[in-house]
């Protein structure tokens, strides 16, 4: 954001409160022209807050919404009763987070400014506006978001995977990674609904839900909305099998069932193959059992 005409913008308010009427409209203007004037009406609010960390900027984008207005005739009619009668009001905004349709917040830093956007025309890809208005660039690339989620989901499975339904760790690997490929998206404002394509059903208050929540935000993930990327996730080349008498079994994916055969419901793993190795698994490390 450095080469940024809005930096250069927003520095000045910072600088010198009188210049915000004019700096402002210049921004409002700005704002307007970097959609190529398909834009909807409304109105663009800029604010310039002060908290415990430093000055802060507010850029806000809320789309016009007509809104029917009523009032009573109070002349009385046939009936004898008043008559109401209805109007129609332009240039008006509610108070609803889907009236938002675009928002930034900034904070100007010597060592690296540091941005937070929300696009509802765009979700997905909230910064791909921005990055032509800012002249900035999404931190994590969707790549990466897609490889982390994939990641923090499969931690929660095996953190919780004695209280979770008994399936969810059925093939927990591979419907990670055909979710991964699906080229669906994340709603960082409901980032539960994708733990539950995965999980199945969880209540609201679930301890599950609360700590995958914490591990995004840890992540710096918290609100981010994103499309999933095929490419992220490398297909799996092993599948691996383990038992209750601790029987570990990894073999290629690909080798086909006249090969190696595991059949879940009767509890069996049948091999025809040749074998290369037959022998005992030696360990010289740790102290020595008497």
């Amino acid at each position: 954001m450095e080469d940024a005409p809005v930096r250069a913008q927003l520095a000045r308010i910072s600088r010198d409160k009188g210049t915000f009427q004019e700096e402002s409209e210049k921004l409002a203007t700005a704002f307007n022209q970097a959609h190529g004037g398909s834009t909807a009406v409304g109105a663009f609010l800029i604010f310039s807050l002060s908290c415990s960390s430093g000055r802060l900027f507010a850029l806000l984008k809320f789309e016009d919404e007509k809104v029917l207005s009523y009032d009573y005739d109070v002349s009385r009619g046939r009936t004898g009763k008043p008559k109401p009668t209805f109007g129609e009001i332009e240039r008006t905004f509610v108070q609803n987070r889907n009236a938002l349709q675009k928002a930034a917040l900034i904070k100007l830093h010597r060592g690296g400014d540091q941005i937070c956007v929300v696009d509802r025309q765009n979700p997905q890809r909230p910064a791909a506006y921005f990055e032509q208005f800012l002249l900035v660039r999404r931190q994590r690339t969707e790549e990466e978001l897609t490889k982390t989620i994939v990641d923090v989901t499969r931690n929660i499975a095996q953190k919780y995977k004695d209280t979770l339904p008994p399936d969810t760790m059925k093939n927990l690997a591979q419907r990670l990674y055909d979710a991964s490929q699906s080229g669906g998206s994340v709603d960082g404002e409901n980032a539960e609904n994708w733990l539950q394509s995965i999980f199945g059903p969880l209540p609201d208050d679930s301890p599950v839900v609360t700590d995958f929540k914490a591990k995004l935000k840890r992540e710096g993930m918290a609100g981010e909305s994103f499309v999933l990327q095929k490419n992220a996730i490398p297909p799996p080349r092993n599948r691996r099998v383990e038992t209750a008498s601790g029987v570990k079994l990894t073999f290629p994916i690909g080798l086909t069932p006249s090969v190696v055969s595991v059949n879940r419901d009767k509890g069996e793993i049948i091999i025809k193959d040749t074998i290369t190795l037959d022998d005992f698994e030696l360990s010289t490390s740790g102290r020595t059992r008497t």
